[in-house]
């Protein structure tokens, strides 16, 4: 018993460390931000940067803070330092030296050949300690043509504390400027200056976000900005590049349509040809920021062996029209960002493939391989159908789904530590891995362990039933006359979160990954002589979050359990917290998660 006592202590003080390392608000503030955005008459652009940081633990210089890292195209864009240095406590200056700035290659550029050209310049502040105020002033330069479109986004708040901040954007007199904030009410002020329109947005006193589990980043106060009238002035131009006339080679066209050749089954051959550019073409995870929202020709990044997540799905798509199916690369558009007014790109939030198949759309990824259509877990976004050829913007909304997980048992524990029995299981939505089954049965051994043999029942793209034969030995983990057996669950229900508890004064809403119903129905047959140790339980809760009850009970020689809950909502507002904290720490809490069983003497 101490044994285990000691494992669940070093488990609690690990999770406590790992915590223990995020940024805290009194580790840094920024006195004052100055962003500035300017469109000049001839295209280029200038964006110019000022800030002040003062420094309050040493987690802010040693891990958060010491060192300013600026990507840029030397192709098109420069940079010129206008300040930087440091004021110590003391009042004394320590100007950054001339060999802490040094140039590097971005690593999401590594072992990228067409992207090699960029360039991350690392300075590294001096005379760094706690009290100290870090100053810097810079501008990056770009050239006309990087972009296609004057466009931007600015996330209006810090992980520490912001005491003033001000963004400038600045376009040509006879131009306008469009823009979007979201989750804050403010707007902007207005003036003329030399020739140009200046939009000024002020804040004070900005509170750090949360950097928390479950925190929704699609609620952090954020301007999107553009000097194209609407969305459709930017798609265009960003659609007219060659690679959206999705050309290829005579060599990919033969291996797509080889993989076709070889996969008579339609899904099979399109899930093929996924995991052929999943897993043969490299991905490299550079922002479209940085590459000015360039795309290279699917025969280019078929060549090179590697693109970015773009290109890889351009790509994608590409091959499966040349095997002879309806495809079409996508961007994936939270619908909270979306808005037709606003020509900013950069409310692009990934890309996928959307595929037309004879029982309906399916979406996939072109860098990661997919076990069920990825719209199932894109809840609350758009996809936008990325084609030169199209007249006007052509969207579709991901269905709004629930995850089911069923899973009822007959269980038999023999007195040499066997468990045997039939997992009937059924999964639905989001938690049904439906391609991974349809294209290997065996795959539904992953939802249970030491499974001997699986049946499927019924496998559909909502659904799949199945049964899982189980024979385990050593089934309990076994201290003296004691025994430990872990209640079966599944691989991929809530507990897979990695989440177990709120932490102390959160206040920032709780985003959960998807609306979910978990339930689990056992009757375990124990050993002659076997006594319960565990307490029995009958706990049920039902709130405006959802259901709970957990039950333990034992009748004869038989142990009943049932574990059921259903979160019916996937955004915990603060003043939910109570209400979700009496689903969830149940269903958390490990003792309910196995039984405490006593051997005979």
């Amino acid at each position: 018993m101490m044994k285990t006592i000691s494992k669940y202590l070093l488990l609690v003080i690990l999770i406590s460390f790992s915590f223990s390392t995020f940024a805290q608000d009194g580790d840094a503030v920024f006195n004052k931000i100055v962003r500035e955005y300017t469109l000049n008459e001839d295209g280029s652009t200038d964006f110019r940067e000022y800030k002040e940081l003062k420094l309050l633990s040493h987690l802010s210089f040693h891990r958060m803070y010491g060192e300013t890292f600026i990507i840029f195209d030397p192709v098109y864009q420069e940079i010129v330092i206008h300040e930087a240095y440091t004021i110590m406590k003391d009042g004394k200056k320590v100007v950054v030296p001339d060999n802490a700035f040094n140039e590097v290659l971005p690593r999401a550029a590594a072992h990228s050949a067409p992207y090699n050209r960029l360039r991350e310049l690392v300075i590294t502040h001096t005379g760094l300690e706690v009290g100290a105020t870090i100053y810097l002033d810079y501008t990056l330069k770009t050239k006309a043509g990087f972009m296609s479109t004057f466009m931007g986004e600015e996330l209006i708040r810090d992980i520490v504390p912001i005491n003033e901040k001000e963004v400038i954007i600045r376009i040509p007199e006879g131009k306008e400027l469009h823009y979007k904030v979201l989750h804050l009410r403010t707007g902007a002020e207005l003036s003329q200056e030399n020739g140009m329109n200046v939009y000024t947005f002020n804040f004070s006193s900005l509170s750090p976000y949360s950097r928390e589990w479950g925190t929704d980043h699609e609620l952090l106060p954020r301007l999107f900005f553009s000097s194209a009238k609407d969305l459709d002035r930017a798609y265009f131009p960003f659609v007219a590049q060659p690679a959206f006339t999705f050309q290829a080679n005579a060599d990919m066209e033969a291996r797509a349509k080889e993989i076709k050749k070889e996969n008579k089954d339609e899904l099979k051959a399109i899930l093929a040809i996924q995991k052929m550019v999943v897993d043969e073409i490299a991905t490299w995870n550079l922002d479209l920021r940085y590459t000015g929202f360039k795309c290279r020709t699917p025969k280019e990044v078929w060549s090179s062996n590697g693109g970015t997540p773009l290109e890889k799905n351009v790509l994608l798509a590409t091959l499966l029209k040349k095997a002879g199916y309806t495809a079409d690369p996508v961007a994936i558009i939270p619908d909270r960002y979306y808005d037709k007014k606003v020509g900013s790109l950069y409310i692009f939030d990934g890309f996928a493939v959307q595929v037309r198949t004879k029982s309906g759309l399916i979406y996939l990824s072109a860098t990661a391989k997919s076990s069920q259509d990825l719209a199932l877990s894109k809840t609350g976004k758009k996809f936008l159908v990325l084609d030169g050829a199209i007249e006007s913007l052509k969207t579709y909304n991901a269905p709004a789904t629930a995850s089911e997980i069923i899973y009822h048992s007959d269980l038999s524990l023999s007195a040499d530590d066997k468990l045997k029995g039939k997992l009937f299981v059924k999964l639905r939505g989001n938690a049904n891995p439906y391609f991974s089954l349809y294209l290997d049965s065996a795959y539904a051994k992953r939802y249970g362990s030491n499974i001997k043999e699986v049946k499927i029942n019924t496998l559909e793209m909502q659904e799949s039933i199945f049964d899982l034969i189980l024979e385990k030995e050593n089934a309990c983990e076994q201290y003296g006359e004691y025994a430990f057996l872990n209640i079966p669950l599944s691989r991929s229900g809530i507990s897979s979160w990695g989440f177990s508890y709120i932490e102390s004064g959160r206040q920032s809403p709780i985003s959960l990954k998807e609306r979910i119903t978990e339930e689990y129905h056992y009757m375990i047959e124990l050993p002659e002589g076997y006594e319960l140790i565990s307490p029995e339980v009958n706990l049920k809760v039902e709130n405006t979050i959802g259901k709970l009850e957990i039950t333990v009970r034992k009748e004869g020689n038989v142990v009943f359990i049932t574990r059921d809950i259903s979160l019916e909502k996937d955004l915990i507002q603060y003043n939910e917290f109570d209400a979700f904290n009496a689903l969830w720490k149940p269903w958390m809490n490990p003792s309910f998660q196995k039984l405490i069983l006593k051997k005979p003497e």
